[in-house]
């Protein structure tokens, strides 16, 4: 780990320059993997059972960053058909911790990576549900999230590192998460009367890069695959992260060459989201009966038909109350206008190179071209 806060550090600095928040952030790490070994270590004393904890029926929602699996997970946490981590609940996994760690979540948001974020996609603060591989990330400090961040920035290209990394980590981050999982239904009451806490509802990007595996490592679980026009992911995502890094560093002390070639290898990665599911998509490695293609254009225009779709799907019943919402959020997702417009050119993008490079995902999902 800090090999690679190291490697981070000197990215940065040959980048924008000399800054603390890297050094920062090495700190608040190492203290957080103390605090974690001995949180692990209380939860084996006071919750001796978590590991006999069965997941039931999980479901895992997979897709690109920006391609509205923030909006669906939420949405489904919110109607109780499972439970999610909050982003507090994602930096602390550990249930002795979470115990510890609660009453503190005020003082915690003036140190919290979520301050970087803006509200303008959707709100986010540490009691935001939020993506699940926040989890590997804290525990082990590599994968996507360093990618993106921070290693993209490097003259050296680590993305076919990255992939590689992947790929030889699946069992020891799909372990780790199933861990989380149980503790998480623990948490909030595992077996209990309340049919939400018997089900996780988790959303995770990096298993569009590794999705035989994840079906492979979790075979009572069900997908959720959130496609959308990869013209408006793509400039997105790049928004995003360019978004938070503009907060976090020095962001105009870095060359034009650099920004050029960080969106080029953010494209990149994008690209191979978007690949490696449809490489295991088209070899049919991904029976229907365990993943449902969710088009994000027809999700905003037939949200009531796709939701039961999906309920459906994932064996939920449709109470009079949730076809209620459904509806209703079906009419309010029909009038809505996105707010957002993106200038491909900022990013070295124009329209017609992202159609070309992303056909396969318009063929194969039949995405309208925009």
């Amino acid at each position: 780990m800090f090999a690679r806060l190291r490697m981070v550090q000197g990215i940065v600095n040959r980048t924008f320059g000399f800054t603390p928040r890297p050094i920062v952030m090495f700190y608040l790490l190492a203290n957080h993997r103390i605090f974690g070994m001995f949180a692990r270590a209380l939860d084996g004393i006071f919750y001796p059972r978590w590991r006999e904890t069965q997941l039931g029926s999980p479901v895992f929602i997979v897709g690109n960053p920006r391609s509205g699996t923030t909006f669906l997970h939420r949405f489904m946490v919110d109607q109780r058909l499972g439970i999610g981590h909050q982003l507090w609940q994602l930096l602390f996994p550990y249930l002795t911790g979470r115990f510890l760690v609660r009453p503190f979540i005020p003082l915690l948001e003036y140190v919290s990576p979520a301050r970087f974020h803006a509200s303008k996609a959707h709100p986010t603060s540490l009691t935001s549900v939020e993506t699940d591989d926040v989890l590997s990330f804290f525990r082990f400090v590599d994968g996507l999230f360093l990618y993106g961040y921070f290693l993209a920035w490097d003259e050296y290209d680590h993305l076919p590192e990255l992939e590689a990394q992947l790929g030889q980590n699946a069992d020891r981050d799909f372990n780790w998460l199933r861990d989380c999982l149980k503790k998480n239904l623990i948490w909030y009451g595992a077996n209990s009367a309340e049919k939400q806490a018997n089900r996780n509802v988790a959303k995770l990007f990096s298993m569009a890069l590794r999705p035989k595996a994840a079906l492979d490592a979790f075979p009572e679980g069900k997908f959720l695959y959130m496609v959308r026009d990869p013209a408006n992911v793509v400039p997105s995502g790049m928004s995003l992260l360019s978004g938070v890094l503009r907060k976090a560093l020095p962001w105009d002390k870095a060359k034009p060459e650099a920004h050029a070639r960080y969106f080029e290898r953010i494209y990149q990665g994008s690209l191979q989201l978007f690949s490696r599911f449809h490489e295991a998509y088209v070899k049919g490695e991904l029976p229907p009966d365990r993943v449902y293609i969710v088009r994000y254009h027809r999700l905003m225009a037939e949200f009531d038909v796709v939701m039961r779709e999906i309920c459906v799907f994932i064996g939920q019943p449709l109470t009079p109350e949730l076809e209620k919402i459904i509806d209703s959020t079906a009419a309010s997702q029909r009038a809505r206008k996105s707010e957002h417009e993106y200038n491909l050119a900022e990013y070295g993008l124009t329209k017609e190179r992202i159609h070309k490079d992303f056909a396969f995902v318009y063929d194969t999902f039949d995405i309208p071209r925009t």
